[in-house]
């Protein structure tokens, strides 16, 4: 009986202790969910702007103050203190300000108003003039004029004095109507904490042209294109992927922070701890791949994988970039004799389904007459995005060239031709590398475009200006065949790609 009452009590107290460690486990385990690194945005940073006393300059910096209150507003990763609320606490405080505020007042004027962050801005030059559009000098006085009459003076300089006075109201006019504003300031950020400058950046406009008031709304303008890209700059978000499924995710960061379908991320491991000689150091973890913002919700955002160059898992860092990727092409079109071709392109927004480029051109084509030509020209491809898979890509492209090709005629002139062929282009692209991938294009020419063959011929004459008189002659040719380029067909190529980011 003993023997089965001791059982009793110990599975009773197996049972509570595995209950307990369960418990904890679990505890540990929840904990470590919620639980996020301090580098994590999670919500707007409050943002302080003070009103700084410019004398002459106060109208001035009130409406750059505005502009720069107005784009955080609308970047929606910052909650602007309220300036009724601040104007206050000056007041209250009897604080002076003058220029660059004390750091001391900061920390003092931002606890009160309950922000972390503060602007000052500091304008180092303003002015408006007005610019004359051509110089106005006077005539010189006619000094070989020796038997000059008391009539004649009498009459030159009234007649002189009539036409200063009306040249100087036009100038006046012009002067008004043409007016220079140059504007320059530096923005410092002071941490309310702890009153030390933590950025800073400069702001620089002008224009020159119309009255006071347009060439100041145009400097404005610049002013406010300025502003909004400094200020998101300043606080780029750091969000985290809690959910992966293919080549979607899921993270952290939405329309509370004011992301935007489009917005791109780098997807990172988390950073690394070390321990050198007693003291911790936190080294940045891999980078993972490229990710694009496809939806947008109140405090979480859908994206697509676009590029990936190891694992992406839940728990991984995404750091939102500054800037779309830039992606360049260097191409290579041999066709075997006939032609050789090297041509550039620079795509924009290029992770889009649809998207366009600039390109250039240099090469040498056989033309009918059996004779390489060289040429050199720019155009463009427009892309469609076909599929996408990790590490390759297909998409078709419309390539539309325009193309100078030069060569010597049959009486020894130096002649050019424009000609075009455009080309639907089949294209796959293959990853190799983080930062670069080979593409392969079978472009198929379907048209044939070609101009006349012409030359600059130089008259020997002059124009009013004094310039030489040229003229543009035809080429001369043999029987009056002349050459052409025989270009429709099927082309293969290989192209290099580089993805700066």
């Amino acid at each position: 009986m003993n023997f089965m009452i001791y059982i009793y009590l110990s599975l009773v107290f197996c049972s509570h202790l595995i209950a307990d460690t369960y418990n904890q486990t679990a505890t540990q385990i929840e904990n470590k969910t919620v639980e996020l690194d301090d580098d994590i945005t999670l919500e707007k940073k409050s943002l302080m702007i003070l009103t700084a006393a410019y004398d002459e300059d106060q109208e001035m910096a009130e409406r750059v103050l505005s502009i720069i209150s107005d784009q955080a507003t609308s970047i929606g990763r910052f909650e602007i203190i309220d300036r009724n609320l601040v104007d206050e606490i000056l007041e209250e405080q009897k604080f002076q300000l003058s220029g660059m505020v004390d750091n001391d007042q900061v920390v003092e004027i931002g606890e009160l108003a309950a922000a972390e962050s503060a602007i000052i801005l500091d304008i180092v030059n303003f002015g408006q003039k007005g610019v004359p559009k051509k110089d106005y000098d006077d005539d010189d006085d006619d000094d070989d004029d020796k038997n000059e009459t008391l009539f004649t003076w009498l009459v030159k300089t009234v007649v002189k004095e009539a036409i200063k006075r009306k040249d100087t109201a036009r100038v006046r006019l012009e002067l008004e109507n043409n007016i220079h504003t140059e504007f320059r300031a530096n923005v410092k950020i002071v941490n309310v904490e702890t009153g030390i400058s933590e950025e800073s950046f400069s702001l620089n406009a002008s224009y020159t042209g119309g009255n006071r008031d347009a060439s100041l709304e145009k400097v404005l303008s610049i002013l406010s294109s300025q502003v909004r890209r400094k200020l998101k700059e300043l606080y780029m978000i750091t969000s985290e992927v809690f959910e992966v499924d293919g080549a979607y995710l899921n993270m952290l960061s939405g329309e509370n922070l004011g992301l935007k379908k489009g917005t791109m991320f780098e997807i990172a491991s988390k950073n690394r701890i070390k321990s050198y000689k007693g003291k911790t150091i936190k080294l940045p973890g891999k980078t993972r791949g490229l990710v694009k913002i496809i939806d947008v919700g109140p405090e979480g955002s859908k994206a697509r994988i676009v590029r990936k160059w190891r694992k992406i898992k839940e728990g991984h860092k995404a750091y939102e970039l500054k800037a779309p990727p830039i992606t360049t092409d260097l191409n290579f079109t041999v066709a075997t004799g006939d032609r050789y071709e090297m041509s550039g392109k620079a795509w924009l927004n290029s992770f889009s389904e649809f998207s366009a480029s600039a390109n250039y051109y240099l090469g040498y084509i056989r033309d009918t007459k059996d004779d390489m030509d060289g040429y050199i020209g720019f155009g463009t491809d427009l892309k469609y995005g076909v599929f996408a898979g990790f590490g390759t890509n297909g998409y078709l492209s419309f390539n539309i060239p325009l193309l100078f090709a030069r060569r010597v005629d049959d009486d020894g002139n130096n002649v050019t031709s424009i000609f075009s062929d455009p080309s639907i282009d089949a294209n796959l692209s293959i990853q190799i590398s983080k930062e670069r991938d080979i593409v392969l294009s079978a472009s198929y020419v379907f048209k044939n475009m070609h101009g006349p063959w012409q030359w600059q011929k130089d008259t020997g004459e002059n124009d009013e200006e004094g310039r030489n008189i040229i003229e543009t002659e035809p080429a001369f040719w043999r029987g009056g065949i002349k050459p052409e380029f025989e270009t429709v067909g099927l082309y293969f190529s290989i192209t290099l790609r580089k993805i700066r980011f």
